[in-house]
């Protein structure tokens, strides 16, 4: 007999062994024993319960619990609109605004890019896009055709 066989042989023997007083002491243990699903949580440092605060949003900021108030004065950026043509004119205005700011932040990007030689890579003809196209396997290689007319 080989060396691997007995090893085998012995370990077989202590598994075997092992199970069975495994499951001896699964049928014959204590089933009188109670058990508890509660869980016991240590508390003792909790003694001193933190406070909640009250935290307040203004249009300036947030304001805390213990912070001062200073006079509340009505924000200079709200208007009062008290009929609709008002509010066209207003809304008319409001956009136009925005247009220029956003025309001017437009021209800043452009001025702020550099310039880049495009090279085109050239077109494919449709016949040939749908025959790359019909032919593509899923997750083949990317469709790249090349063609070289000189």
């Amino acid at each position: 007999m080989s060396a691997f066989a007995i090893f085998v042989l012995v370990l077989t023997v202590i598994y075997v062994i092992y199970y069975s007083v495994v499951i001896m002491q699964d049928l014959y243990a204590k089933k009188d024993a109670p058990k508890s699903e509660e869980e016991d949580f240590d508390v003792s440092q909790m003694d001193n319960p933190e406070e909640p605060i009250s935290i307040l949003e203004e249009t300036n900021g947030f304001r805390l619990n213990g912070d001062s108030v200073e006079d509340s004065e009505e924000p200079s950026n709200i208007t009062f609109i008290e009929n609709d043509d008002d509010a066209n004119k207003y809304q008319e205005k409001i956009q136009k605004e925005r247009r220029t700011t956003v025309e001017e932040e437009c021209q800043r990007l452009q001025d702020s890019m550099e310039p880049v030689d495009v090279d085109s890579t050239g077109e494919t003809e449709p016949d040939v896009m749908v025959n790359m196209l019909l032919n593509q396997k899923p997750g083949g290689p990317k469709i790249f055709y090349s063609r070289d007319n000189v």
